[in-house]
Parts: structure tokens; C-alpha cells; sequence
């Protein structure tokens, strides 16, 4: 996935499963070609196993995508950012977003809890 670390390994179809598979790691490197929105989408799509370019992930319906890639991207002095997040909720999926790349998604549960 042009050199972003989104959880996939070549034989994996999703980002990396944490505990009970209905929470995931994603990791967004912020010097490859991949905006910090994109990573997202992506990352999402593949959780609701549906193709980004054929069912749009609704991400501008509950963030500003433009304000995530410039505070999730390197200071204009080169430095990595490695304070501040942001949480939202995206089709059933609540996110954690860190500055420092690492990214939280968690199916939300179901049964009222």
C-alpha cells in the first residue's frame, strides 16, 4: 500500500487485530506519499471489507480531512509531531488518532453496551 505500514502484510486482509478483532491498529507514517486521510479511509474500508472506490467512506461527513492531514503530517520545520489525537465516530467504528501516527479503531459494540 505504497509504503504506508496500515497493519497489511502480504497475506493479511486487514489492519492488525487487537484483543477480540473487533479493535484495530493502524500506523500512519508521515514521511511516505499517503496523506493521514487516506491511511484512514483505507484502513477503514478494509475493516467493513467493502472497496473505497466503489462504496465512499464517509470520512468529510464527521471531520474536516484537510485539518487531519496537517495536524497529523511533520511540523513545516521537519519535526514529527507526537502530541495530540482525535477521536470520532465513522460508520459504527470509533477512531483514535494520535499525532504520532498510531491509530486506534474499535467496532462499536452491538448489544447497548
Amino acid at each position: 500500500m505504497r509504503g504506508v505500514n496500515t497493519g497489511f502484510d502480504e497475506d493479511d486482509t486487514k489492519p492488525i487485530p487487537i484483543a477480540d478483532e473487533t479493535s484495530y491498529h493502524v500506523y500512519h507514517d508521515a514521511t511516505s506519499d499517503w496523506l493521514f486521510s487516506e491511511t484512514l479511509i483505507n484502513a477503514i474500508a478494509v475493516i467493513l471489507n467493502t472497496n473505497p472506490t466503489k462504496t465512499p467512506i464517509p470520512l468529510t461527513d464527521v471531520t474536516d480531512t484537510d485539518a487531519l492531514d496537517v495536524i497529523f503530517a511533520d511540523t513545516h520545520d521537519g519535526r514529527e509531531r507526537n502530541e495530540g489525537y482525535v477521536v470520532f465516530t465513522i460508520s459504527d467504528l470509533d477512531v483514535f488518532a494520535h499525532a504520532n501516527g498510531h491509530v486506534f479503531i474499535r467496532e462499536r459494540p452491538t448489544d447497548g453496551t
